[in-house]
């Protein structure tokens, strides 16, 4: 416990000596392990926000972003399904010890198949040069069909 103490100390000070973070009302006296975000602090903040946005929102055709309240009347919760069927899957994996969430993984599989067809395309792209017809190539190469259907399956289910 001692060494929890001296390394969340440790980092504490690194936060406060690069303006990451100050004592909240410092000038008051503060409140203890109560912090407002300093320069650095606050820039940082801003730009985990900005990634997430463009992760969960822009980066998706079928998501649309709001900024609305949290505090919202009940019936927009259950409406939402919030209220009645919010629920997400988590799967443990016995051998590491580890819980995922079942949506990251199809995600991050979906990805991997991504990858490998937009690895097909550039080889396509780097052996016939400016000839190369993106559309045609991808409709009509049977390796780069078979990885954008796993694809579409995968996230259909």
């Amino acid at each position: 416990m001692a060494k929890q103490d001296d390394l969340f100390k440790s980092v504490i000070s690194h936060a406060k000596e690069y303006g990451f973070i100050f004592p909240s009302s410092e000038i008051y006296d503060g409140l203890s392990a109560v912090y407002d975000y300093a320069q650095n602090g606050v820039e940082l903040k801003k730009n985990i926000r900005e990634y997430w946005w463009k992760a969960m929102v822009q980066m998706h055709e079928n998501i649309v972003g709001i900024d609305a309240a949290i505090f919202m009347h009940p019936t927009t919760w259950k409406a939402s399904g919030h209220v009645d069927a919010f629920s997400d899957p988590l799967i443990d994996n016995k051998d590491s010890k580890k819980r995922y969430r079942a949506d990251v993984l199809v995600e991050d599989y979906a990805e991997k198949i991504n990858i490998k067809a937009e690895k097909e395309i550039e080889k396509a792209k780097a052996r016939f040069g400016d000839a190369f017809n993106r559309e045609e190539f991808v409709t009509t190469n049977e390796r780069v069909k078979s990885y954008l259907d796993q694809k579409i399956l995968f996230y259909s289910v």
